[in-house]
């Protein structure tokens, strides 16, 4: 039976009512809090059916919250609440998540906690009795902190860069903390490929999804609210299920077992982002298929497997809109380059270039087509003339000088400019234009 007796308590009311809560240098760490804003509050135990949000300011959960404070989306909306206070034990039957690992409300709870698993990121929490898990207990990422008084009794305990604190433990299964000695064959490894932390065989044997290869991807099953141990036979996973999952973050088509990663899933991954390339079967990727995602966006150049990548692709790519670091140099060209740089959807960085292709050509073109943000660095380092290269741009024609004048604005180029174009009707229009500039010269 839920007993929630969860609720709304002004900061202003919980100061007053809790003032030891002050003490502690994690309540209202940043000085943003106002006294008029809330704290979830219950006055005595509580006990919770289902999954127990702690990320409170965040859409799905706010919208979790109305439903359980049985107050309108609208009125969740119009307040803060920035914190959890429970003055007894806290049991949910299910998992109790802050998934978010940037951020989280405040969290004191002066008694017990029991759940199915606990996963805290970003959240400050105080638990001042012992966390007892049907599962899992992870903490990760360096911007939280937790602080359990008592001990962390759960059959995995997972710390990963976390601020955690206890001041006991039991975990029959395995126990991994970055901050701390631990067993030897519970270590992670490192993948020189991928870059990844690879999870023990020591966890992996335990977990339902053997595909399961980084504590980031053990931390999306739990965000989930997941059963993730062998041991508990979690109920069997259905197609839809990993079509709902892939739908909504693509990185997980790698945990899909064989017999549900069909090619129609594949396509419904590679629909939503070329970034899932990574994940399909190497047998489904082809050239027809590499040309369709780099046609698509350009930027998908830089997951094509090698065999794959041609002259023509990379070319595909430069007229989709990529950026030339993407692109395998030995593809490069001056053709290419400028190409890269007209289509490309942020200002051309002549950085990327090899000196083996900074001509006076392609700077004066790099000029032509953007604001030319680093003329100067690839001209001292390769030994060309500046004024050089503007003055060919101001010879290309006078709509160049909005970015001659809004960029490489000089008495040099001023000058350089009348003396080509002064008889030109639309002359005074620039002149106009940066009027403020052309003051300062003349002083």
């Amino acid at each position: 039976m839920q007993n929630s007796n969860f609720k709304l308590t002004t900061i202003a009311e919980i100061k007053t009512k809790y003032p030891f809560l002050s003490e502690d240098e994690k309540f209202d760490y940043f000085d943003e809090w106002q006294d008029e804003d809330f704290f979830l509050t219950a006055d005595e135990d509580v006990n919770f059916e289902g999954i127990f949000y702690l990320d409170l300011y965040e859409d799905k959960e706010k919208k979790w919250l109305a439903k359980l404070l049985n107050l309108p989306d609208k009125k969740i909306e119009e307040i803060r609440i920035e914190g959890i206070f429970v003055n007894g034990d806290f049991s949910v039957s299910g998992s109790i998540i802050n998934a978010e690992g940037d951020y989280g409300p405040y969290i004191f709870i002066s008694g017990s906690v029991n759940c199915q698993s606990l996963l805290l990121g970003g959240a400050n929490v105080e638990i001042k009795g012992n966390v007892t898990a049907k599962e899992v207990v992870m903490t990760y990422y360096n911007h939280g902190n937790f602080n359990c008084s008592g001990s962390i009794n759960s059959p995995v305990f997972i710390v990963t860069d976390h601020n955690t604190a206890f001041a006991e433990r039991k975990n029959d299964l395995f126990y991994y903390n970055d901050r701390d000695e631990i067993d030897s064959k519970n270590e992670c490894e490192y993948d020189d490929e991928t870059g990844d932390e690879i999870i023990s065989n020591e966890l992996r044997k335990l977990l339902d999804n053997p595909l399961i290869e980084t504590f980031e991807e053990l931390e999306r099953d739990l965000a989930r609210g997941e059963l993730v141990l062998k041991q508990n036979n979690p109920p069997s996973k259905t197609y839809e299920y990993w079509r709902e999952r892939v739908l909504v973050n693509y990185r997980d088509l790698k945990l899909v077992p064989n017999e549900f990663k069909t090619e129609e899933l594949c396509n419904l991954a590679l629909n939503k982002t070329f970034h899932a390339l990574p994940f399909i079967d190497q047998d489904l990727i082809t050239s027809q298929l590499c040309e369709k995602l780099v046609s698509k966006e350009g930027f998908a150049i830089q997951v094509i497997p090698d065999e794959f990548i041609t002259k023509e692709l990379c070319f595909k790519a430069a007229e989709s809109g990529t950026m030339l670091r993407l692109i395998p140099s030995a593809y490069y060209s001056e053709e290419l380059i400028l190409l890269v740089f007209k289509n490309g959807k942020h200002q051309p960085d002549i950085n990327d270039v090899p000196s083996a292709f900074i001509t006076e050509n392609l700077l004066v073109e790099y000029v032509k087509i953007g604001k030319g943000l680093w003329l100067d660095k690839a001209c001292k380092e390769n030994g060309i003339d500046k004024l050089h290269i503007l003055k060919q741009v101001i010879d290309s024609g006078i709509e160049y000088l909005d970015n001659i004048f809004g960029n490489h604005f000089s008495k040099e180029t001023v000058d350089y400019a009348f003396s080509v174009y002064k008889n030109d009707e639309d002359w005074n229009k620039y002149v106009q234009k940066y009027k403020q500039k052309f003051e300062r010269i003349e002083k």
